[in-house]
C-alpha cells in the first residue's frame, strides 16, 4: 500500500447514488474536489454543488470518463470490461469488488490538527478501521487535555 494525500483539487466521478455514494460524499466533502454523480436512480440526497447525470453506467462510453481524476464505482457490475479499460489511465475504486481497484480509500479522521487514515491490510473491514481511527483521535484529545 502506498499511502498518499491528494493536495490539488480533483475531478471525482461517483457511479451510483445509493448508500455507498452517501458515504463517499461525506468523506470527499472534507477535501477540495469537483464531484459528479452518475446514476440511473438517485437514492441519496445530493447538495446543489454536486453535478448530477441521470444515466446508466453500462451506457457510458470511454470518452465520458476522460475529464475525471478519481472514479468510484458504487454499483454491482454486470461485467468488468469498462473497468479494465479505465484502469489503464485512471484511478478507479470498485466498492463492490476491491480487488479490481487501483486504489482504496482508507478510513480517515482529523481533529483540525492531524489527520489519521486506517486501513485493514489482510481483511477488508471498514467498521474496524474507522473504529481505530476514531479511537486514535480520541486518544490524542485526551493526551492534549492532560
Amino acid at each position: 500500500m502506498l499511502p498518499i494525500i491528494v493536495t490539488k483539487k480533483q475531478k471525482v466521478l461517483i457511479i451510483g447514488a445509493g448508500k455507498a455514494c452517501e458515504i463517499k460524499l461525506r468523506v470527499l466533502s472534507n477535501h477540495p474536489c469537483h464531484i459528479t454523480v452518475v446514476a440511473d436512480q438517485f437514492l441519496c440526497k445530493l447538495d446543489e454543488h454536486i453535478e448530477k447525470i441521470h444515466e446508466s453506467f453500462e451506457e457510458l462510453n470511454e470518452a465520458f470518463f476522460e475529464p475525471f481524476d478519481l472514479i468510484y464505482i458504487g454499483i454491482p457490475l454486470k461485467n468488468n470490461d469498462m473497468v479494465e479499460k479505465l484502469l489503464k489511465t485512471k484511478m478507479v475504486n470498485v466498492l463492490s469488488n476491491p480487488s479490481l481497484s487501483s486504489f482504496i480509500h482508507p478510513c480517515t479522521r482529523d481533529d483540525g490538527d492531524i489527520m489519521v487514515s486506517v486501513n485493514n491490510i489482510n481483511t477488508i473491514n471498514p467498521k474496524k478501521a474507522c473504529s481505530w481511527a476514531n479511537q486514535f483521535i480520541e486518544y490524542k484529545k485526551c493526551q492534549k487535555n492532560n
